[in-house]
């Protein structure tokens, strides 16, 4: 734990030490000006993009095996393969998601082939999560609804789900929270140095933080106090979600007795 504490602090002195003078009006203007507003507006569609298709996948697939998948040989390969995919590095997901996504059925670079690749990165946190949320649910609300004639996925659904919610939704910030920062899986799939404001559509190009840091320092060769303001800006965003999973949780968990 101290090494954590001592290690974050680490990183937040050696950003703000690195930033000499941080306009906060680069934050609204463009990049064209020499600002990051389209990289930031392009971070936030990246990972709420890839949420909104992880999240829904992520549920209903802890759902399967936490209420019908039977217990099993298939079950525990499922299990093993959830468990991979969460060690698989990002830069082979990006290097996948670039052959399929955008090379094979064609979505070039852009905003919907990073989304893709990314839910791939999110989908084992959801997972996880999930089936977390759902197990700690107490037996008795579903068992409840059976005895009164509902059938197994109105039981689920209308009372499993509802109370496992919280936990559900936590795991998706902290899913957001583990892509925000992402280079590798969006460096061939979605991310481009320049663009003429946002994306209109999803079948276009991005800019994100991230990806224009890497630009900086690898294919610019500059320095690093070139990119410590862009730095501080994608740690807080990922911080921000952070503590936002931190605090709904231990808001709801104050309102469900059943876990104190």
């Amino acid at each position: 734990m101290v090494i954590c504490i001592l290690a974050f602090l680490w990183i937040i002195t050696t950003i703000l030490t690195g930033i000499g003078t941080f306009n906060a009006e680069l934050l609204t203007t463009s990049a064209l000006q020499g600002g990051y507003f389209e990289m930031i507006v392009g971070t936030i569609y990246l990972f709420l993009g890839a949420a909104a298709i992880a999240g829904p996948i992520g549920v209903f697939a802890a759902i399967y095996l936490v209420e019908y998948a039977p217990s099993g040989k298939i079950t525990r390969i499922i299990d093993q393969a959830i468990n991979n995919l969460a060690g698989v590095p990002s830069i082979i997901i990006g290097l996948f998601g670039y052959t399929l996504f955008s090379r094979q059925l064609g979505f070039d670079i852009s905003l919907l082939s990073g989304w893709l690749t990314l839910s791939i990165m999110i989908l084992p946190i959801v997972i996880r999560g999930s089936e977390e949320a759902i197990r700690i649910v107490p037996k008795a609300f579903k068992e409840a609804a059976l005895g009164l004639g509902a059938t197994k996925w109105k039981a689920i659904s209308l009372t499993t789900l509802i109370a496992a919610a919280p936990g559900i939704v936590t795991s998706v910030i902290l899913g957001i929270a583990r892509v925000a920062g992402e280079t590798a899986a969006i460096l061939f799939t979605s991310s481009v140095i320049m663009t003429r404001g946002t994306p209109s559509s999803p079948l276009e190009p991005v800019m994100a933080l991230s990806f224009n840091m890497y630009v900086k320092i690898v294919a610019r060769g500059e320095g690093p106090e070139s990119v410590f303001d862009i730095a501080l800006i994608l740690f807080l965003i990922v911080v921000t979600f952070s503590l936002v999973a931190i605090i709904l949780r231990i808001y709801y968990r104050r309102k469900q007795p059943w876990l104190s």
